[in-house]
């Protein structure tokens, strides 16, 4: 098992993709954090005890997407390039491999929520140093914003991962990350009305909700929920990968 995860972690940053991505990703957070939220901030900004608390969130809202194009490319290119016969041939149990697959995908988007989550205000904050504004006392609840980002960048990830299982086809996969967030839902929440928040993304956007008002459901609620598609996505693409052939 644990020649396969490391297999798994060569393939993930032996991808030019990878340090593509991640590179963009970067320079749009300066760009947001250091240059909007930090060196241009309002007065508004100023005066918000809870502003680099909220970079946190805008960080993993923003650059999630860019976790999720990692882990569908992760696992789109082996189809793509037709390695994915070198995958099953090393290890005698599809399972080991779906596994390390998973556990491959999740280090690097706990990772990526992680870095770039707590890189955002501290960006922002430089940003706003070097400019000479100045703020009031900020307060910061590390646990709580730890563990959000870390679970919002760990969530998108699992979800695109799951689409690019089910599909095999980069381009699907990739569409699917677009679509369901920005079209799909929405219009399903037309139906829905209030129920949209038990929707994939709908759910996971309450954990990153930045707003001081009250949610349509609780916190631990929208974990649950997220979770609860997150396995189920994983347990279908699991079964899925163990009867479909390679190609």
């Amino acid at each position: 098992m644990t020649a396969l995860i490391k297999a798994e972690f060569r393939k993930l940053f032996s991808l030019r993709s990878t340090y593509l991505v991640l590179l963009f990703a970067f320079l749009i957070e300066v760009l947001f954090a250091f240059y909007i939220s930090g060196w241009r901030a309002s007065e508004a900004a100023r005066v918000d005890p809870g502003y680099l608390a909220s970079q946190v969130f805008s960080a993993v809202n923003l650059l999630g997407l860019f976790a999720a194009i990692v882990g569908v490319l992760s696992i789109t290119h082996e189809y793509r390039y037709n390695t994915i016969m070198y995958t099953l041939t090393s290890s005698s149990s599809r399972t080991r491999v779906v596994l390390a697959k998973f556990i491959t995908i999740s280090v690097f988007a706990v990772g990526f929520g992680l870095v770039f989550g707590w890189l955002s205000p501290l960006l922002a904050w430089t940003g706003m140093q070097m400019h000479g504004i100045h703020t009031v006392a900020q307060q910061l609840d590390v646990w709580n914003l730890t563990w959000r980002a870390i679970f919002g960048g760990w969530g998108v990830a699992m979800f695109a991962s799951i689409f690019a299982m089910l599909a095999r086809v980069q381009v699907a996969a990739i569409a699917a990350i677009f679509l369901i967030p920005g079209t799909i839902e929405p219009l399903l929440g037309l139906l829905l009305k209030q129920n949209q928040v038990y929707l994939p993304y709908s759910s996971l956007n309450i954990v990153l909700n930045t707003g001081s008002g009250s949610t349509p459901i609780s916190l631990t609620t929208a974990v649950l929920v997220s979770l609860g598609y997150i396995i189920g996505g994983w347990v279908i693409a699991w079964a899925l990968f163990l009867r479909r052939d390679a190609n």
